[in-house]
């Protein structure tokens, strides 16, 4: 006797072969059996979902699948559009005490973060004669959010990246934007064109000498908007 039976109807009804009782039963496996069906399609429809994943359906499924993908992404860049969160703007300013080297390494791993489909850098510092050249070293970072990852979960590990290079908690040491198209256009110029006032094109020069003196390239990566 089915364990669901005799839950469902109790034990003297479930073993009772009256008439009246027998047409009790009949109802219970009546609902048993549209129960089964339903439980059955509900199956069937989670493995092909599973096959379907795994691309295992058969090339319509395949191409399906890859469309869905793209709108998927697509929609994704409109929201990112609309919300102007598509980027990431990175100011960086390590502590005294971090060399170079450790300070170009940890950056060096922020650019190849998940997080991050592009990346494009710069090396500076605030000297603006030589003998404060290299004083006050730091990097400028734009980049293009993987839109898997929300900006909030971003600005995170931006931080835990850095936590060992500066204090993550002051903004003036570890600045995070989140900025959209046009904001990441002027940030690009930034990056690799020349800056006015404000003594900047005299620290550029120093700027210059300095990249020079610690085989700094002028920028790296490069970011497409």
């Amino acid at each position: 006797m089915p364990k669901l039976l005799e839950l469902y109807l109790g034990k003297d009804l479930a073993e009772s072969q009256s008439i009246d009782d027998v047409w009790l039963k009949s109802e219970y496996f009546n609902l048993f059996d549209e129960a089964r069906k339903d439980f059955d399609k509900a199956l069937i429809k989670k493995i092909m979902k599973l096959e379907y994943d795994a691309e295992s359906l058969g090339e319509k499924y395949i191409g399906l699948k890859k469309y869905e993908k793209e709108l998927a992404e697509k929609k994704q860049q409109l929201i990112s559009k609309e919300h102007n969160n598509g980027y990431v703007f990175i100011t960086i300013n390590p502590k005294p005490d971090v060399s170079l080297a450790d300070f170009r390494k940890a950056v060096e791993k922020a650019a190849a973060r998940n997080i991050f489909t592009q990346c494009q850098y710069v090396y500076e510092q605030r000297g603006a004669v030589i003998a404060e050249m290299g004083k006050g070293f730091h990097c400028h970072m734009l980049c293009k959010r993987n839109l898997n990852y929300k900006p909030s979960k971003v600005a995170n590990n931006i931080k835990n990246t850095f936590k060992d290079i500066t204090n993550v908690g002051n903004p003036s040491l570890l600045n995070i934007q989140i900025i959209g198209d046009e904001f990441a256009r002027d940030k690009v110029e930034y990056i690799t064109g020349t800056k006015t006032g404000e003594d900047k094109d005299k620290k550029q020069d120093i700027d210059v000498l300095w990249r020079q003196a610690f085989a700094i390239d002028p920028f790296y990566g490069c970011v497409q908007i």
